[in-house]
């Protein structure tokens, strides 16, 4: 593989699950339909459709998919991948990019490295370098006691406890448990429950849940709070993301 790089389509499948690996280089893949998650020790990460994945060379992880997938996959040889990001990462997919992927498809009967192609791939780095970050990641902390909470905030099934009543439980005071768990994860105990339950209803709403059913097992008592807080992060109503 002269130039670096390759992209294939993905089958469409019902389902797929890759257990724990690594690639010497790294990939991208991107999803037309369904939902892919990737997880690794610092957590997972979710991507819908018109979003991308980014998956740096060496990194250990396992995915799995929801819904009926179809999409796309992108090789790149660390070589040709240095400098790019060194964390997985949902990235924005903007149209040049998709086009880009589109067209290494082709190269595939024509593997040969030209001129041409090479000013192609340097697009491809560029564009990956520009790529804003979406939010869907759910940081996991590895301190014992943060993992005990994570667990206890990400349990919807248990009703919910100010950070006070948590604190008492874990044995340490509310104040070093705020500040141990945004130290970690980058994110506050709520703001963590909240991308937590948005990206639970993620999967469920993939896996062909209603609108009503996932507000109500992912801890929302209104309909139209789930609608709302959903469209903020994800951009897109319930029903809309569920259609795609």
């Amino acid at each position: 593989m002269e130039l670096g790089v390759a992209a294939w389509e993905l089958p469409r499948a019902k389902m797929r699950q890759m257990h724990a690996h690594s690639h010497a280089g790294a990939q991208l893949c991107g999803l037309d339909a369904g939902l892919a998650i990737v997880e690794t020790a610092a957590g997972s990460w979710l991507c819908p459709p018109g979003r991308c994945v980014w998956i740096p060379p060496g990194r250990m992880h396992s995915l799995r998919s929801c819904g009926k997938i179809s999409g796309w996959m992108l090789h790149m040889d660390a070589v040709v991948s240095e400098g790019l990001p060194a964390d997985p990462r949902v990235l924005a997919l903007s149209p040049l990019l998709k086009q880009i992927v589109l067209r290494l498809r082709e190269w595939v009967a024509e593997p040969k490295a030209s001129a041409a192609k090479r000013r192609i791939v340097e697009v491809l780095r560029d564009e990956i370098a520009a790529a804003s970050e979406v939010p869907l990641h759910l940081p996991m902390p590895k301190d014992p006691v943060l993992k005990r909470l994570s667990a206890r905030l990400a349990d919807s099934s248990t009703p919910a406890k100010n950070l006070a009543d948590l604190a008492h439980e874990m044995g340490v005071s509310q104040r070093s448990l705020f500040r141990k768990f945004q130290e970690e994860t980058g994110l506050s105990p709520g703001q963590w429950r909240r991308q937590t339950q948005m990206l639970r209803s993620m999967e469920l709403l993939a896996n062909g849940r209603s609108v009503t059913e996932t507000a109500l097992e992912v801890g929302y008592e209104s309909t139209g709070a789930f609608i709302r807080a959903f469209r903020q992060v994800v951009g897109v109503t319930p029903a809309s993301y569920a259609q795609r």
